[in-house]
């Protein structure tokens, strides 16, 4: 069942590493990794966007109908820039934030995410494999935007900061491998044979 929270991935950083903008990355054959992460916002938010930074969309890539365009907030650096951008044009709903360069991320992960969200507390996160919060696989609440707009001003534009310093609702899972992100050529081959090898298991 879709939730009322506003979807958004993260996109549009420099890629240096991977070489090209990783939103157009085929892990699965066929279809760009901007595109999938959408697909699997899809299953539990009732409303989905983009945050793209200053990259503009290739012109041969088409979001699809009815998901948000979203600038990121100027003068941020980094993620924070996105997410209080989504925060502010979600309004009164929750933002949950994956990042487009997830892999191994699915559906099961978020319906889990969302189940275990707390809406007392500013934001739930999985427990990364260094245990720490993920700040890229997070539901945003409102109630986070004035304190993130406040550390941005003073130039603390630090996610992970922000979640260990914040009240956040903390998800341990068994095997964390579901949060890996893929940022060079020889981690994207990994994630192909990986994927090919266990299903993508949207």
């Amino acid at each position: 069942m879709k939730r009322d929270l506003l979807g958004v991935v993260l996109s549009g950083g420099k890629s240096l590493r991977m070489g090209f903008d990783k939103g157009r990355m085929e892990v699965l054959p066929g279809v760009p990794q901007l595109i999938r992460q959408l697909d699997i916002l899809d299953a539990v938010c009732a409303q989905r966007g983009v945050c793209r930074g200053k990259a503009p969309l290739p012109a041969d890539m088409r979001l699809p109908s009815g998901v948000w365009d979203i600038e990121d907030s100027p003068g941020i650096a980094g993620p924070m820039s996105g997410v209080i951008a989504a925060l502010r044009v979600a309004e009164d709903s929750p933002v949950l934030v994956i990042a487009c360069d997830m892999p191994y991320l699915n559906v099961s992960h978020l319906v889990q995410l969302v189940n275990r969200r707390n809406p007392e507390a500013a934001c739930t996160s999985f427990l990364a494999s260094d245990g720490l919060p993920d700040p890229m696989c997070c539901i945003y609440e409102q109630s986070c935007l004035p304190e993130m707009e406040r550390l941005a001003s003073e130039g603390k534009a630090s996610l992970r900061k922000f979640l260990l310093e914040a009240n956040t609702e903390r998800i341990e899972v068994a095997e964390g491998m579901f949060l890996a992100s893929v940022n060079r050529p020889t981690e994207l081959e990994a994630a192909r044979a990986r994927l090919r090898f266990t299903g993508p298991d949207m």
